[in-house]
């Protein structure tokens, strides 16, 4: 075959397409696989994007929950602090406690528990509401210069006793408590006596007749939300920052700029809050407490909740930057990632491909090259499909001519068979009568002989015989060949049919002091055979076992019965030259002789062992062969019980 050019260079080894471009069939695959991915990819990206856009605003709303919950929590504690206060102040009132300073002191023992978000607290009488004198209550508030008396515990807080009885009805928030009878929160408001900006939660007091006798209050500063970490309205981040409105829009607390709560601000000041509170409002109308808004005005997300007990909005913001930026990271180097992965992977699939395909193609190049008209190829695989018919077509022109060759075999072996059957025959007439006068000349018919003569017609007696048994063996052989043989069957002695093999063998052994021993197993059945033919192959064998065997030797002839295998065992065993494995393998092959040293002293043309394994085979039966070197060998012939076919 002619040896395949290798490529030049290592490129063309890695790159087994380049003949074909964008047709190749590695190309269109790695299209074809990366295009799908791509898109599949792309869409990850997006989805990667969209959960961690999700996943950010979720953290979001759930840092404003916990905030809310907390203020909530602030709230509600302060609510049940300043009803405390009513429900002791009521009690008092109710079992005639009637000293001023039992209600000083009332409200200097609320001082220990005063909730951190109130800053002031006390009780507003009306006159002779609570005690018997002129009494104007006390008031708990942080210390303001020459204002009050330091609590000693506590010098950050001043006890005030309170004046103007005549200017509470002024009050806004006092006019809604008495109004409304009912607890509540008032609007922010700026306190006139030091400006600071204050919400207070008030409620009236009444006595058992539902008289009422005074009204309770309690400030937030709202200075103190936009600077009270501990509930997380406060922000380090700038792209972070939250905000605390009333329902009506006034700052509570601004974390990005503490000053406008203070001044009590609307949040419309700020422009771009302006588009997102109108729609936080339309939700809020809408029944919804809390949820989120994206909106492109000012480039942020949105996260809005009540506060359940005081209908405060909490909002919280946060940057696309923060969002967007970390989304796209993620999703673009997740999806390069994968991406690069997946295009080595199949990269160096296609390369390793192509470097199992370049031999191949390399042969179809040399099979193409042979065609008179080759089609064009314009991927590997019109190329190999090419190829393969091409050598289909050529594989069926050789089969035809195979065929014909066979045909003539067929008849040519025809031939021979019939040729050696005729020419045995032929042979056979005047061999008989070479045969018939030599016998007539030994028995002295015509005349007296001397002992030279006699000798020499023994000689030719000898070789007629040798050349008639040739001729048998050659003709049995081209009648078995040519299957015109018949086997003769019938129930024979084992015991007889070894008897008689041994006889025609034993002057042989006699000759050369070989001891032949014969083991028959007592009580085994008679065998259904073509007792001539089963004869000639004992005798072939054991001819062989005595021929090969050297003087003094030994042959045994035994014969078992192997019920398991339902069979009768002839087993000829000698100590003679044994033969070697390469040599077993052209045994049993007609007109082949074994090449040793020993062996070529004997005559023989090699149709014994070949005869005799035919003639078993037509038994059903197989013959075997087990030897060593310079110990000995032992034929084998397995015969079975069952009728043997015609």
């Amino acid at each position: 075959m002619q040896k395949l050019q290798e490529p030049a260079n290592k490129s063309d080894r890695l790159f087994a397409f380049e003949r074909f471009g964008i047709s190749s069939i590695g190309t269109r695959f790695f299209l074809l696989v990366m295009t799908p991915f791509c898109l599949a990819l792309g869409s990850l990206g997006v989805l990667l994007y969209s959960n961690f856009e999700k996943d950010k605003l979720l953290h979001l709303t759930i840092e404003t929950d916990v905030t809310i919950r907390e203020l909530d929590a602030e709230i509600r504690t302060s609510e049940s602090f300043l009803k405390s206060l009513v429900a002791t102040t009521t009690f008092l009132h109710n079992s005639g406690e009637r000293s001023p300073k039992a209600y000083d002191q009332l409200v200097l023992s609320l001082m220990s528990v005063r909730p951190k978000l109130i800053t002031g607290f006390g009780i507003m009488q009306l006159p002779q509401g609570l005690v018997d004198r002129q009494w104007f209550g006390s008031y708990i508030e942080e210390t303001q210069p020459n204002r009050g008396t330091p609590l000693a515990n506590d010098p950050k807080y001043s006890l005030v006793e309170l004046w103007q009885v005549d200017k509470y009805p002024e009050l806004q928030y006092y006019q809604d408590a008495v109004k409304a009878n009912n607890y509540f929160w008032s609007k922010p408001y700026i306190n006139e006596v030091y400006p600071v900006p204050l919400m207070t939660f008030a409620g009236p007091i009444r006595d058992r007749d539902g008289k009422l006798i005074a009204v309770m209050n309690g400030d937030i500063n709202i200075r103190d939300l936009s600077s009270n970490k501990s509930i997380g309205l406060t922000n380090n981040d700038d792209d972070e920052y939250t905000a605390l409105v009333t329902e009506d829009g006034t700052f509570l607390s601004y974390s990005l700029d503490p000053n406008k709560a203070l001044k009590l601000e609307n949040i419309t000041s700020v422009n771009n809050f302006k588009p997102v509170w109108q729609d936080i409002q339309h939700e809020l109308s809408q029944g919804k407490t809390q949820g989120y808004l994206r909106s492109d005005l000012t480039s942020r997300y949105w996260v809005y909740q009540k506060v359940p007990s005081s209908q405060w909005i909490m909002l919280k913001s946060v940057s696309y930057n923060d969002i967007i930026k970390p989304a796209l990271f993620i999703s673009i180097s997740a999806t390069l990632s994968v991406g690069i992965i997946l295009a080595i992977t199949i990269f160096l699939f296609v390369r390793s491909l192509n470097q199992r395909l370049k031999p191949i193609l390399d042969v179809c190049d040399i099979a193409l090259s042979e065609e008179e008209n080759p089609i064009p190829s314009t991927d590997e695989i019109s190329h190999l499909s090419n190829a393969f018919f091409s050598m289909v077509k050529r594989q069926n022109n050789l089969l035809t001519q195979l065929q014909l060759t066979n045909n003539h075999l067929i008849e040519s072996h025809r031939l021979k068979d019939s040729f050696l059957a005729n020419m045995s025959h032929e042979l056979r007439t005047p061999l008989n009568a070479i045969w018939g006068l030599n016998e007539g000349l030994q028995e002295e018919i015509f005349g007296a002989l001397n002992e030279p003569q006699l000798k020499a017609l023994q000689t030719i007696e000898s070789s007629s015989n040798h050349l008639l048994n040739l001729i048998n063996d050659i003709l049995d052989l081209a009648k078995i060949e040519s299957e015109q043989i018949q086997l003769d069957c019938k129930l024979t002695s084992i015991q007889h049919l070894c008897e008689n093999s041994l006889t025609f063998v034993n002057q042989q052994a006699l000759q050369k002091q070989i001891q032949i021993n014969c083991n028959v197993e007592e009580n085994i059945p008679d065998l259904l055979v073509d007792e001539r033919r089963i004869l000639q192959v004992l005798i072939n064998l054991l001819n062989n076992a005595v021929k090969f065997t050297p003087e003094g030797g030994k042959v045994t002839l035994e014969v078992s019965h192997q019920e398991a295998n339902s069979c009768i065992l002839f087993a000829i065993a000698d100590t003679g030259i044994g033969i070697s494995p390469e040599n077993m393998k052209k045994l049993f092959q007609p007109f082949i002789q074994i090449d040793s040293n020993l062996n070529r002293q004997y005559e023989g043309t090699g149709l014994g062992l070949a005869l005799a394994k035919r003639i078993v085979e037509l038994h059903n039966g197989k013959i075997g062969l087990t030897s060593t070197v310079g110990v000995g060998s032992c034929f084998t012939i397995e015969l079975p019980y069952s009728t043997i076919s015609n």
